[in-house]
């Protein structure tokens, strides 16, 4: 019996009908599943046993639309590469390419030559000093209802104590992203109130103008 088990794993480990033929890639869509082949550079042709799938996974996570990974043998012949892709929350401006794309997580992974359907943008400077700042304007577009969210056009971060939304033709002065969610609360009820400026900076006192 041993010896079958011995043959059995030499054949798994080695055997030439077990090689790698095939790449499936899912998570993202067909234009990125080139990019994603190429990163993982897996070897055509050799046991799919012997891959190393820990440094294969390490080289699709370093794609700048990469957030998460996973890289699984389906048996007999294909590598399966699952991709979680980052999800745009905000454009900031950067010129000359136009905006930079990034995450809930202020990571910039791509570029866009003109503005995105329900993206918002941040007037904000792509540097590791500004870096606050749009951690903060990131902050405060999550805490809104997607409903509010949806509306808003622009926003600005002069500090991260210091985030302005654009909504239409109004102003929303924020202040810092704490207690965001009771300021979204407050600021549900008074825009049913016509005003040019809802400042929420102190949300124990609004104040409209």
């Amino acid at each position: 019996m041993s010896l079958v088990i011995a043959a059995l794993a030499a054949f798994v480990y080695a055997g030439p009908l077990l090689v790698l033929r095939e790449v499936a890639v899912s998570g993202v869509p067909a234009s990125l599943g080139a990019q994603v082949r190429a990163a993982a550079a897996a070897p055509m042709n050799e046991p799919l046993a012997q891959l190393n799938t820990a440094a294969i996974a390490a080289r699709v996570r370093a794609l700048p639309f990469v957030e998460g990974v996973s890289v699984h043998r389906q048996w007999p012949s294909t590598l399966g590469v699952q991709v979680r892709a980052r999800t745009p929350a905000a454009l900031v401006p950067d010129p000359p390419s136009g905006y930079a794309i990034v995450d809930s997580s202020a990571i910039a992974y791509g570029t866009s030559a003109r503005p995105l359907r329900g993206v918002p943008i941040i007037t904000v400077d792509l540097t590791p000093a500004s870096r606050p700042s749009l951690l903060a304007a990131l902050t405060v577009l999550a805490a809104l209802p997607p409903g509010i969210r949806s509306t808003v056009r622009s926003v600005a971060a002069r500090s991260p104590n210091d985030v302005r939304l654009r909504v239409g033709k109004t102003t929303v002065v924020w202040g810092g992203p704490d207690r965001s969610a009771r300021k979204a609360k407050i600021y549900a009820e008074l825009r049913r109130t016509r005003a040019s400026v809802y400042d929420l900076s102190s949300p124990d006192t609004p104040v409209l103008r």
